[in-house]
């Protein structure tokens, strides 16, 4: 069948499929890329606290300065300094799955990962199709998922959420008061559980 290579930030959304598809039994490996986000190194500790757990191997890519033209000019840098960060980062997974033999790329994005880039839906459809050309499946089996139903199945396969890191600050605490912050305490209020992650505010 071969194996499937799944992109991780350590967020809710990817530490979550990790655990699901572990649980399933999918063979695969983890990929996490460092693209000059604010926060790489706390994305990268609790990826590989994930992989770790779930004795899975973790590939990571530095291409930090790839960011530097962006945010050129900017005296107060960008929370994400690549807006369409897909369209840098998909690809690079996509030819390391070409060349590396691996049979699928698996994104673990949601639904309201589209509120914040519109043109989402269409980037990830055209790079489903350079996929095809390279003869991998770029898969986003939770993409019309809600992201509190996609916890529930992280949790349900045993995830401990406290691991896992969200914030677009890249501090040591949650700020809560970010996007991603802010999407991830609306998690868990859906689920009416307790949110074990401990905010700045």
């Amino acid at each position: 069948m071969g194996k499937s290579l799944l992109l991780m930030s350590g967020g809710l959304d990817s530490s979550s499929v990790a655990y699901y598809l572990s649980k399933k039994g999918l063979d695969f490996d983890c990929l996490i890329i460092n693209y000059g986000q604010r926060s790489a190194i706390m994305q990268l500790k609790a990826s590989k606290e994930v992989c770790r757990r779930l004795n899975k191997k973790l590939i990571k890519i530095n291409i930090g300065n790839v960011s530097r033209p962006f945010i050129d000019g900017n005296w107060l840098r960008p929370h994400e300094p690549i807006v369409h960060r897909n369209v840098v980062i998909i690809p690079i997974a996509l030819t390391l799955a070409k060349e590396k033999g691996y049979k699928e790329v698996i994104l673990g994005t949601v639904k309201e990962d589209c509120e914040f880039e519109q043109e989402r839906y269409f980037v990830i459809r055209k790079l489903k199709e350079l996929g095809e050309v390279l003869g991998v499946k770029l898969s986003t089996p939770f993409a019309g998922f809600p992201k509190w139903l996609l916890l529930k199945f992280g949790l349900s396969s045993g995830l401990d959420p406290a691991i896992t890191y969200s914030c677009l600050l890249g501090h040591k605490y949650h700020c809560g008061q970010c996007s991603q912050c802010k999407k991830r305490i609306e998690a868990f209020k859906a689920l009416k559980i307790k949110d074990p992650t401990p905010y700045l505010s």
